[in-house]
Order: structure tokens, then C-alpha cells, then sequence
């Protein structure tokens, strides 16, 4: 492995639920790197739990001031300079249900990106970042970037 490698998350089979918690891990496992991150609030949604709409709602008022909110309630925070706070804290509870959210390590690498709600997850992790994920994650869940565009590649061509 590289010192630093990207890799995606293969959450192919996997519940909303067993993303939302992958998500989750993934950010405390790499908070301590995170320099700066952004993300998108949608509008509310029903089926979303009581814990997410609070953090919506933290990000939504960090939004008013540091991003935009647009009239029908879609905002986006702008790139929050992260400090171990309250909105760290609701972006962790909250990113997994975005539409986009990203974060940046020290470097201003981009080190997480989700998309989708999740669906979509990309890391560049070192070594130590990826045994602490992939111990529980498990190792054949976080794809070299590279293998993944083999495979979408390969299933790209299949179903033409």
C-alpha cells in the first residue's frame, strides 16, 4: 500500500442503515486529520431520525452564516474549519444523509467524499487509517480506486 491511497467503499447489499454507521466510523477515523469540510442540507425529510433533523438544523444555521440557504430550504454550509465541536459533531451525524459533503485533511487533499447519501463514499487513507477501517468494515469493502474503475469498466461493457 501506498502511504497515501484512495480507495471506495463498497456498500453494494448493505441497508441505509449499515451505511449510515460505515459513514460514521469513517469520519471519527479520520477526524483527527480533518482540517476543513462542507456539506449540503436538504430539505427535511419524514424519514429521517430526530438526531438528524437536529443536526440539520445546527448545519442549517452555520449555513446562514457562513454558506447559503436557498428559498425552499436546501442550503449548503460553505467549508466549516474544523474544530471538535458541536458542529463537527452534527456534521457526523448529519453527512451520511447528504447529498454531498466532503472533507479536507491538512494538506487540503480531500480525504472523505460522500455523495448520494451515502451511496457514493471515497477515502484516501494511510495505513493505519485503513486497518482501523477495514477491521471493521472489513478489508474487501474498501476497493482501490483504481480496482473500482477496472470493475465499473468491466460492468459498463457487459451491459452494452
Amino acid at each position: 500500500m501506498k502511504a497515501i491511497e484512495t480507495f471506495v467503499v463498497d456498500s453494494d447489499g448493505w441497508s441505509h442503515a449499515q451505511i449510515v454507521d460505515a459513514c460514521r466510523l469513517i469520519l471519527r477515523a479520520v477526524q483527527c486529520s480533518v482540517s476543513r469540510y462542507e456539506t449540503d442540507v436538504p430539505t427535511t425529510s419524514g424519514d429521517w431520525p430526530p438526531d438528524v433533523v437536529a443536526a440539520a438544523d445546527v448545519l442549517r444555521g452555520v449555513a446562514t452564516r457562513t454558506g447559503r440557504v436557498e428559498s425552499q430550504g436546501y442550503a449548503r454550509t460553505g467549508a466549516i474549519r474544523a474544530v471538535r465541536d458541536e458542529v463537527w459533531s452534527a456534521f457526523v451525524t448529519f453527512a451520511p444523509w447528504s447529498y454531498d459533503a466532503t472533507v479536507w485533511d491538512v494538506d487540503g487533499h480531500d480525504s472523505v467524499s460522500f455523495a448520494d447519501e451515502g451511496e457514493s463514499v471515497v477515502v484516501r487513507l494511510d495505513r493505519h487509517r485503513y486497518d482501523a477501517i477495514a477491521a471493521v468494515l472489513g478489508e474487501t469493502r474498501l476497493v482501490p480506486e483504481d480496482e473500482w474503475r477496472r470493475r465499473l469498466k468491466q460492468r459498463r461493457k457487459h451491459q452494452a
